[in-house]
């Protein structure tokens, strides 16, 4: 006599064909752009900050020992503030406002933090009111 609870066993599953892809796969993509952007935003700060500082004192101390004051001269010394300003300023300004469009918030606080010290540098030499008046003047 056959036993009452006789069930089959399910039929174990087939192994699949594993088929070998030498596709690589991307798992992270990382852009690169804004480390690039950064490291060259860096370079301005720091080499053209202390280069526009040197460059304006010196012209302006050649403007002071100069019997008279040409066009030119006041030219030069305007563009050398107008580039201090821009690589002391700019520089960290366009830093810190890429990191934070891509709320990169470490490269977004330490631009924020070069700006600040940066401004505090800059403005110990002169008031913003007085830095514009001076580039205006070397311009207009």
């Amino acid at each position: 006599m056959p036993p009452k609870n006789t069930r089959r066993a399910p039929a174990a599953p087939q192994p699949r064909q594993r088929t070998i892809s030498r596709t690589p796969v991307a798992i992270d993509e990382r852009r690169r752009w804004p480390v690039a952007l950064w490291s060259a935003l860096t370079c301005a700060w720091l080499i053209g900050s202390p280069l526009f500082l040197v460059l304006y004192l010196a012209e302006g101390f050649a403007l002071l020992n100069a019997t008279e004051i040409t066009d030119t001269a006041r030219r030069t010394t305007a563009l050398y503030l107008t580039g201090l300003v821009a690589a002391a300023l700019g520089a960290p300004l366009a830093g810190a406002l890429t990191a934070a469009l891509l709320r990169r918030r470490i490269a977004a606080a330490l631009f924020t933090l070069a700006l600040l010290a940066s401004a505090g540098a800059l403005f110990t030499l002169a008031s913003p009111a007085e830095i514009l008046a001076g580039i205006r003047g070397g311009l207009g």
